[in-house]
């Protein structure tokens, strides 16, 4: 089951994990078979295509639109779901796909726990006969604790074999096409936290090893700049104010992380006790020469 608010990039990713199944190897630093799939989708034909421009995905994955007129009754979600199990009984189907749950459940609401069990009983089924199953789902509207956000009753979130949660990883230009995957899972192979990124307009889904590293590599020429405009030492607090007002910026604690690291890295001076009194400020390390070339020559004395 994977979880995430409404355009956070789902489908997208999906489409990631699809072309990696046409030849196999690896997908985000994980081992991935060759494979065929069956998404069942409420997008349009038009929306994969394009989306397909961008990830293109291959004959091996078939798309299946809008396959009812509303919710389907229990009835032809059970026809739907048995026809995908021919498929995998004749070595045509490797993985089934449900985008999103909402769309195709039969019955009431997904607050009802019978409902969600009968919806999943043939997905059950299928996976017992070998097929992997992904389920996308929205979340619920009130915040909860990680592995809860699922919208609806706790039968879905108690009978799937992996719970997967997709979240935005910021709100920095920089973060836009950053991704965190977290996992609870009864498979201990499944990792706990993956963060990646897509190149949009590309095929390409890379991991990020190392977020904090890689957002401070990015946002330094902005904090270099802005350090630099100002001329003088200043507070994280300080810099925040002085911050583009054509850009969203970064948390304080965030900054304050950024200008730790630089200070490390030596490359901003930090100066003060970090006291109330005597916060600490920050400020680009003066260069030599820059300041021998501003004092008065002095007489030369031989």
């Amino acid at each position: 089951l994977l979880t995430s608010r409404w355009k956070s990039g789902k489908t997208t990713l999906v489409a990631g994990v699809l072309r990696a199944l046409g030849a196999g190897g690896a997908f985000l630093g994980r081992p991935c078979a060759r494979g065929a799939a069956v998404v069942v989708s409420e997008e349009s034909p038009a929306l994969w295509a394009e989306r397909a421009r961008a990830v293109p995905i291959g004959p091996h994955a078939r798309l299946v639109s809008r396959p009812f007129v509303g919710r389907p009754t229990p009835d032809q979600w059970n026809e739907l779901v048995g026809r995908a199990a021919v498929l995998r009984g004749a070595g045509a189907l490797d993985l089934l796909v449900v985008d999103p749950l909402a769309s195709f459940l039969p019955g009431r609401s997904d607050g009802d726990a019978q409902t969600c069990l009968d919806m999943l009983r043939p997905l059950r089924g299928l996976a017992d006969a070998g097929a992997a199953v992904l389920v996308l789902h929205h979340p619920r509207k009130e915040s909860a604790e990680e592995g809860s956000s699922a919208r609806g009753s706790g039968a879905l979130l108690g009978d799937v074999d992996v719970i997967l949660e997709l979240h935005r990883c910021g709100s920095l230009a920089s973060d836009d096409r950053r991704r965190r995957l977290t996992g609870l899972s009864r498979r201990p192979q499944t990792p706990r936290t993956l963060v990646y990124e897509w190149a949009v307009g590309t095929p390409e889904f890379r991991v990020v090893t190392d977020p904090l590293e890689t957002r401070f590599r990015e946002n330094w020429p902005a904090l270099k700049a802005l350090l630099s405009a100002r001329g003088r030492a200043a507070t994280h607090k300080e810099l925040l104010l002085d911050w583009p007002a054509d850009q969203p910026p970064p948390p304080a604690s965030v900054l304050y992380e950024w200008l730790s690291r630089a200070a490390a890295e030596g490359l901003v001076e930090r100066t003060g006790t970090g006291t109330k009194t005597e916060p600490y400020r920050f400020g680009l390390p003066r260069d030599l020469h820059e300041m021998l070339t501003r004092l008065d020559p002095l007489p030369l004395r031989w």
